[in-house]
């Protein structure tokens, strides 16, 4: 009965977003009836402040009491051992923790307190340490292994001492789903197991932030002194939303100095007086707490129980899950018997108590060598499957499993790698790795497409046959019995064989959507360009080298308007990219959201100053050139990849012209000219100190330069992969270059320094590293995986293609005017092989 419900809101959820989410150890997925029990819930009743005194306040005060016990009940434990202090989430429980723990620091009477934490922990709970540093606490990173072998009590006479210590480690790995024992509680407290040799009292604190997502937490065997959790990571909603649950015996020692509205009985202003409140959960929780989401947690534990019959048989569903595609995955050989993955895990997932429901692991190719994670996100992204890459804030446990050395962390820095951002490879060495995660929604489909994912981009039809046979039989005798089920009623779905034919291609207008990232330091940008190092060659002899096209795109993420000349401007070519389209939030829309973009088709008309849109099915609109800034128009602000640009609307008729089109709200906004010098600019090295380079909305750079020859040796790649092979004008157009040029050579422009075309000069700023853009027809919006499959095969595990140039300053007084059949006549580099753009996001043509 549960299961089945669960399977079907579930199947709905996911096919109307067209997605396989593989990320639930980063957040759960919410299921439709929890909304509509909220909002009903919302509608019916009304809730006020729960510090004032009415009747709509005193419902709310009760209702969060009552919440606070269901959580507890959710724990197995009760008000009598355990406080409910309501929290933003995990990270501001562990800070409170942190400040409020009796620390006794060095240079007193007493022996001083430590703070000693698993290094397979989040950056939350190591970062606790900054805090303990300021109160002069020590730290002690204890790796896993250490506490193994950490067996041996302490001497009777050191066992008296009172000094309070606090070791914090968590249930389950975020980064490998390894459950560290919970039976460690208890011998820590007890100081039959140590973390390190100290006289003191140890006390628990247990990250259960990723364990309780999947996991069942029986607190009243496992008595933790806290235990911070997020309720996103259970639930899918509320965000925002977390709680530290205080073993009532370590609660009276807890030390608080700062108080908010609603912890004090009583106070003075005017002198130093206060009195806290009685309730430990009213002392910590300063201010008025988010009662509206607090209330949506009990239609979460409610609908969780209805779907899935409790914990427990999520635990076994999630893990039949992970078991089936870990047996899969590992077993995936390449014809010359290499591995395709390697798995980081402390287990060989035989068993739930000991393995979550998480599979860390990087792609390997034939010879061994690590395909960057991000590569393989991009290709998960064409399949619109969800993972997660990198180090997932569990430095430790990336450096243990991938062997990084605290010198590679910070040579990594100096290269440029951050936490967070898409450089998976310094030095042909992995900087992080890729994640899955399975949750209660998941299902065998999910875990099946995943796989047949990683065998259509991985593994020829050859290589897949033996892998086939092999693993099935292997996978469906070595899944328990008992891990197939929720209960007899409610039986999983039998593990199904995965099919050898292509996996099904989810339509292209459920592109995956875009999140913007903080912007980057000005070092780090692309726009800083090439090494003053560098110095400039004339390239010698050959065949002349001419711009063969010229391609504007007035509207970001548009169509291509073709021109035989045209005017350069101080962004680059005259109106190229100074619209986009932007979602009802003011978000910019480009292709990997809705492919149709490319069905718009923009034109300039420079005598009549308008431009001319033009869409299969609708009447032509046009938009004046005129700038109307500083008239009626009102400044917005924007962002285009991570940086900020000043804009403003264009007004209710085109907006309701694109909205017809694309069928969903969405607007036309223009940069603003009036401050876009200042907004949107980049200082670039090799060119003059005073001169600043603007950009339009444009993602990295002012032009984008591809070579014909390159892509006649890619469309030999792409045919040969292709049952019909591309027009060498459609690969042309998926490339969304500015200045295609003709070369004797391929991929020559790649050892280009500088080039100059008639009059004007132009350096060269880096590799275009491609997205998933390129695979979108742009004559049909239709989307074709291979293509970026292809470029990925024929480059050698990259996806660069093309060049980024910025104008440099004009020394002549000839017309600013770039024409085709004009001749290039680059500079080489001294060090021909220009390196990828230090960047913490993927860059493509937009």
């Amino acid at each position: 009965m549960a299961l089945n419900h669960l399977k079907i809101e579930t199947s709905n959820f996911i096919c109307i977003l067209g997605v396989t989410y593989l990320d639930h150890a980063g957040s759960a997925l919410f299921p439709e009836s929890l909304l509509k029990a909220f909002t009903d819930d919302l509608r019916n009743n009304v809730y006020g402040n729960p510090h004032s005194q009415n009747i709509s306040s005193k419902l709310t005060y009760d209702t969060i009491e009552h919440v606070r016990y269901r959580i507890l009940q959710h724990f197995h434990t009760t008000a009598e051992d355990y406080t409910v202090i309501f929290t933003s989430g995990c990270t501001a429980a562990l800070k409170l923790i942190a400040e409020s723990f009796p620390w006794i620091p060095e240079g007193t009477r007493q022996p001083s307190s430590r703070f000693c934490y698993l290094t397979d922990s989040h950056t939350s709970v190591v970062g606790m340490r900054g805090i303990t540093a300021s109160m002069n606490v020590l730290s002690v990173p204890v790796k896993p292994k250490e506490i193994l072998l950490a067996k041996s009590r302490l001497p009777a006479e050191e066992q008296n001492c009172t000094t309070p210590h606090l070791f914090s480690y968590p249930a389950q790995s975020n980064f490998s789903g390894t459950k560290y024992p919970l039976s460690w509680i208890q011998d820590v407290k007890s100081g039959k197991l140590c973390p390190i040799r100290i006289p003191g009292k140890w006390f628990v604190l247990l990250d259960a932030a990723s364990y309780v997502s999947s996991s069942p937490l029986d607190l009243g065997v496992h008595q933790a002194d806290f235990v911070p959790i997020s309720f996103y990571k259970i639930f899918g909603f509320p965000t925002g939303l977390g709680a530290l649950l205080v073993n009532n015996r370590i609660a009276p020692l807890l030390r608080k100095t700062y108080f908010g509205g609603g912890t004090a009985a009583a106070y003075l202003a005017g002198e130093d007086f206060y009195f806290p409140r009685k309730s430990v959960a009213e002392r910590f929780e300063d201010g008025t707490v988010s009662f509206l989401d607090i209330i949506a947690l009990k239609h979460g534990f409610d609908v969780l129980e209805k779907l899935t019959g409790g914990m427990e048989k999520i635990k076994q569903h999630t893990f039949t899950l992970a078991h089936y595609t870990y047996t899969v995955l590992s077993n995936l050989k390449y014809a010359n018997g290499a591995p395709v993955v390697r798995i980081y895990s402390d287990t060989d997932f035989s068993n739930p108590d000991v393995q979550g429901p998480i599979i860390n692991f990087n792609v390997l190719d034939e010879n061994g060598e690590v395909l960057g994670f991000s590569q393989v996100d991009n290709m998960a992204s064409l399949h619109n499957i969800h993972v997660r890459t990198g180090c997932f804030c569990n430095t430790g446990a990336c450096q243990m499993h991938l062997d990084i050395s605290n010198e590679d962390i910070q040579r990594n820095l100096q290269a440029g790698h951050v936490c967070g951002d898409n450089i998976d490879l310094v030095d042909g060495r992995p900087t992080g790795s890729v994640r899955i995660s399975f949750g209660y929604m998941s299902t065998f489909e999910d875990a099946q497409n995943f796989l047949n994912f990683i065998i259509a981009t991985r593994l020829s039809k050859l290589d897949s046959e033996i892998p086939f046979q092999s693993v099935t039989k292997l996978t469906t005798e070595s899944v328990p019995d008992d891990h197939l089920s929720f209960n007899s009623a409610d039986e999983l779905s039998p593990i199904l064989q995965i099919s050898d034919r292509e996996p099904q291609n989810n339509p292209s207008d459920t592109g995956t959507t875009g999140s913007w990232q903080p912007p980057e330091p000005e070092a780090e940008s692309i726009r800083a360009a090439v090494s003053e190092t560098a110095v400039p060659t004339c390239r010698k002899g050959g065949k002349p080298i001419t711009v063969a096209k010229i391609y504007l795109y007035p509207i970001k993420s548009c169509s291509a308007f073709e021109v035989t000349e045209w005017p350069v401007g101080n962004q680059g070519l005259l109106y190229d990219r100074n619209w986009m389209v932007a979602n009802q939030n003011g978000v910019c829309l480009t292709q990997k959201q809705e492919p149709r973009l490319c069905l718009v088709n923009p034109s300039i008309d420079l005598k009549q100053k308008i431009m001319v849109i033009q869409a299969e099915g609708m009447d032509p609109i046009s938009v004046s050139l005129e700038d109307t800034t500083g008239t009626e128009a009102v400044i917005c602000e924007s962002k285009v990849c991570s940086h900020r640009v000043k804009t403003y609307d264009c007004g209710e008729r085109i907006a309701g012209w694109l909205s017809t089109f694309l069928g969903r709200p969405c607007r036309l906004i223009r940069q603003s000219s009036d401050i876009k010098n200042k907004s949107h600019q980049k200082n670039t090295k090799g060119m003059s100190s005073a001169t600043n380079i603007s950009l339009s909305l444009v993602n990295e750079a002012q032009y984008l330069l591809i070579n014909v020859a390159s892509i006649l040796q890619l469309k030999e790649h792409i045919s040969a992969r292709l049952k019909e092979p591309l027009e060498i004008e459609e690969l042309i157009r998926r490339f969304r270059a500015n200045i295609v040029i003709s070369a004797p050579e391929s991929f020559e422009e790649e050892e280009w320094a500088e080039i100059s075309i008639g009059a004007l000069q132009f350096q060269v700023v880096g590799p275009c590293s491609r997205c998933q853009i390129i695979c979108i027809d742009q004559q049909s919006g239709e989307r074709n995986n291979e293509i970026l499959q292809s470029l990925s095969a024929a480059r050698g595990r990259k996806t660069n293609f093309g060049i980024y140039l910025m104008n440099q300053p004009l020394r002549s007084s000839f017309s600013n005017i770039l024409s085709v059949g004009s001749q290039v006549l680059p500079m080489l580099k001294e060090n021909t092989e220009i390196q990828p753009p230090t960047s913490s996001e993927e860059k493509c043509s937009g």
